[in-house]
């Protein structure tokens, strides 16, 4: 049992022992008792909320054997997290009414209980939801695999074929590769022939050219030649003729000097000229 520490003020004068002595005042002494009386009369007049009822309640919509579906596990564990926040609420409300009374720890201790059988009320319902669910979810893991496992087989062979066909198709592709390959290098090689018979063609017109420019170039030199001793020729004749008209000229005049009588040299006509 325990009492609340009771503090006087000190008296304005110091007791003596004479004073020490004396008893209470009866007026003073019934101030104590109601000092002592008035918080338990204050926390009777407070109405308190039973902190058992949200677990009762919840375990009276919830017995155990219906807990039996996903719905309704769902929503009982909903419920329950809304009655245990409502427990504690009220273990709250209830442990600050004990602050108010004489018998502090006395108080708190049935508070402490009363929250600790609501608690264990609600605990049943808590497990069996959770339990339910959780079994519910391995359960459709299992048909899953179930279901996995029993396609396993369509599946292996139909990645087997899926591989297969992607084998051939590659193997067609390298084939259609090695094709193309060998086509280019023909054409390559073909291209190349072509070009090199007409680098040669080409070489031999210009060599050609070369030799007909050549030639022309030496017919041109001996035209000139054959022309320049032509002239040469003609120039050489013309003054032949020219000499053999003179000197027959010379030759007529000096005959027909010689045929003609003498004469006077003043009345001798001078001799033509020979045309």
């Amino acid at each position: 049992m325990e009492f609340a520490p009771l503090i006087l003020a000190p008296l304005s004068s110091p007791l003596t022992p004479e004073r020490r002595q004396r008893p209470l005042l009866p007026g003073m002494a019934a101030l104590l008792l109601a000092l002592c009386a008035g918080p338990a009369v204050l926390a009777a007049d407070i109405e308190l909320k039973p902190v058992g009822q949200p677990a009762a309640e919840l375990s009276a919509r919830y017995p155990l054997e219906t807990l039996t579906s996903v719905e309704t596990a769902n929503r009982a564990l909903a419920d329950v997290a809304d009655a245990k926040a409502e427990v504690e609420a009220r273990d709250l409300e209830q442990r600050r009414v004990c602050y108010q009374k004489f018998f502090v720890n006395h108080c708190l201790d049935i508070a402490k209980e009363q929250r600790r059988q609501a608690m264990k009320t609600i605990r049943p319902i808590d497990i069996t939801a959770n339990a339910f669910l959780r079994k519910d979810r391995a359960d459709e893991r299992d048909k899953a695999l179930e279901v996995h496992d029993a396609g396993q087989p369509a599946e292996a062979a139909q990645k087997a074929q899926d591989q297969q066909a992607k084998e051939v198709s590659n193997a067609e592709k390298v084939k259609q590769g090695a094709a193309k390959d060998k086509e280019v290098a023909a054409n390559t090689r073909k291209h190349m022939g072509e070009a090199d018979k007409r680098v040669a063609e080409h070489n031999a017109k210009l060599q050609k050219a070369r030799q007909d420019e050549a030639a022309k170039a030496s017919e041109r030199a001996a035209n000139v030649a054959a022309f320049e001793k032509k002239a040469k020729d003609s120039a050489a004749r013309q003054k032949e003729v020219a000499d053999n008209k003179a000197a027959k000229a010379k030759d007529l005049a000096a005959k027909k000097a010689a045929a003609a009588p003498a004469a006077p040299a003043a009345s001798t006509p001078p001799p033509a000229s020979a045309p």
